[in-house]
C-alpha cells in the first residue's frame, strides 16, 4: 500500500487515473457529504483562512482505494469537517473490506512515523462518525495498531426515518397517518389559516438556474430574519446549492405568501436518504407555522416522488424532530494521542482525567 499527500483536490484528482480522475463523481461514496466535492467546497469556503487541508491517498496497484481528508490543528490533525457536517469518513474509491481496513492502517503508520517532512500529530481528532459504518471500527483498529492510546466520545444525537415497510416504500399518506395528532392537526389549522390570509404556493427547486439563484436570494433573506444566527460562511450556501442542483440532490423548498417567501428548507437527496440541510422561516409569519407546513410539502415530495430509504434530520435533540422521526441514534468521535510524544502525552493526560472526573461528578449526582 502506497500513501500519497496532496494539499488541495486538484492536486489529489491529478494523480487519480483517467484525464479527469474522479472529479465526476466515479468515487463509492455512501454519502454526498463523504464525495470530493463535498470536501472540496468545505475546503474552499468553509474554513478559517489559514487552515491547512491534506489529503492522504491510499493506493494498491497503481489503484486508488481511499482518500482521508485531515485539517491541521495545534495538536496535530482532525478531521476536515465542521459545524456543517453532519457525518465524517473517507472518500471511497474501492469497497473491497480488506483493503479498506489495510488502507487505513498504512494511513495511520504513515501518520505515527512523521515521513515527507511533516511533524507527528501528537493528537488525531475525527468526528462525527457513523459507529455502524465501516469506517469507525477499522479506523480505531488502524490507530491502535499503529501504537496510538485511543478513545472514543459523544458528538451529538441523530433523529432519523427508516422509510420501509415489509420492503415496501412508505406512501407519504400512510407516514403522515402515522404522526402525532398533535402534529396533524397543527398542520391542517395552519393550511386553512394561511389559505384564509390570502394565496400561498410551495415550490421545490432541484435544478440550476434564474430560479433557483432567486430561490436562494429567498432562503437568504428568510434566514436573516429568522431568529438563527448568522451564517458564518454565507457564500459556502449559496455555492453547495448549485453544485448539488448540478449533480440532481437538491431539493430546495421555498413557501410563500402573496409572493413574499416565508419559509425556506435545503433538503438533499442522494443514495436513497434524504438529509434535512437547512431550514428557516419568517418569525412574522410564526401564527401559520410555515416550517411545519414546508416540511410537510418536502416529506411528500421525497417519499413519493424520491421513493427514499431514509430521511435523516441530521444533527441535534430537538424536541420536535421527534414528531417527524421514528428512530434516534448517537454520532461520535474517535481521539488518538502519540503517547511517545510530549504533547501527546500531555493531551492523553489531561483528556483520560477529564473523563473520570466527569464521570466521578455524574456518579455521585
Amino acid at each position: 500500500m502506497i500513501i500519497q499527500r496532496f494539499d488541495n483536490v486538484t492536486a489529489l484528482q491529478a494523480a487519480l487515473p483517467g484525464p479527469r480522475g474522479y472529479a465526476d463523481g466515479h468515487e463509492k461514496y455512501n454519502s454526498f457529504f463523504h464525495s470530493l466535492a463535498w470536501f472540496d467546497l468545505l475546503s474552499q469556503h468553509a474554513l478559517p483562512q489559514g487552515k491547512n487541508v491534506q489529503w492522504l491517498l491510499a493506493k494498491h496497484g497503481g489503484s486508488p482505494i481511499l482518500a482521508l481528508p485531515l485539517m491541521e490543528t495545534a495538536q496535530g490533525l482532525a478531521s476536515l469537517a465542521n459545524f456543517y457536517t453532519p457525518l465524517f469518513a473517507p472518500v471511497l474509491f474501492d469497497a473491497q473490506p480488506a483493503l479498506y481496513a489495510a488502507a487505513l492502517e498504512a494511513i495511520t503508520h504513515e501518520l505515527r512515523q512523521g515521513q515527507q517532512g511533516k511533524k507527528r500529530p501528537a493528537a488525531i481528532q475525527l468526528q462525527p462518525l457513523d459507529t455502524a459504518d465501516n469506517f469507525y471500527p477499522a479506523m480505531r483498529q488502524a490507530l491502535r495498531r499503529a501504537g496510538y492510546a485511543v478513545d472514543d466520545y459523544f458528538c451529538f444525537s441523530n433523529w432519523y426515518l427508516p422509510c420501509h415497510n415489509l420492503s415496501r416504500p412508505i406512501s407519504f399518506a400512510d407516514y403522515f397517518a402515522a404522526r402525532p395528532s398533535a402534529l396533524r392537526n397543527t398542520v391542517q389549522r395552519a393550511r386553512k389559516k394561511l389559505h384564509l390570509a390570502g394565496n400561498p404556493a410551495i415550490l421545490i427547486h432541484t435544478q440550476p438556474g434564474a430560479a433557483l439563484d432567486a430561490a436562494m436570494d429567498a432562503f437568504e433573506t428568510i434566514y436573516q430574519r429568522s431568529w438563527k444566527p448568522d451564517e458564518a460562511f454565507p457564500d459556502f450556501i449559496r455555492r453547495l446549492c448549485g453544485h448539488a442542483a448540478e449533480r440532481g440532490v437538491l431539493r430546495l423548498g421555498v413557501l410563500t405568501l402573496d409572493g413574499s417567501a416565508i419559509a425556506s428548507q435545503i433538503w438533499l437527496v442522494d443514495q436513497g436518504k434524504a438529509c434535512i440541510f437547512k431550514l428557516a422561516y419568517d418569525p412574522d409569519a410564526a401564527c401559520y407555522s410555515p416550517g411545519s407546513l414546508l416540511t410537510t410539502a418536502l416529506m411528500a415530495h421525497v417519499l413519493d416522488n424520491d421513493k427514499v430509504n431514509e430521511i435523516d434530520y441530521l444533527s441535534g435533540d430537538d424536541a420536535y424532530k421527534k414528531d417527524w422521526m421514528s428512530h434516534r441514534r448517537e454520532r461520535r468521535g474517535l481521539i488518538a494521542f502519540d503517547l511517545a510524544t510530549p504533547r501527546g502525552l500531555f493531551a492523553a493526560a489531561r483528556h483520560f482525567a477529564g473523563k473520570k472526573l466527569r464521570a466521578l461528578k455524574a456518579a455521585t449526582t
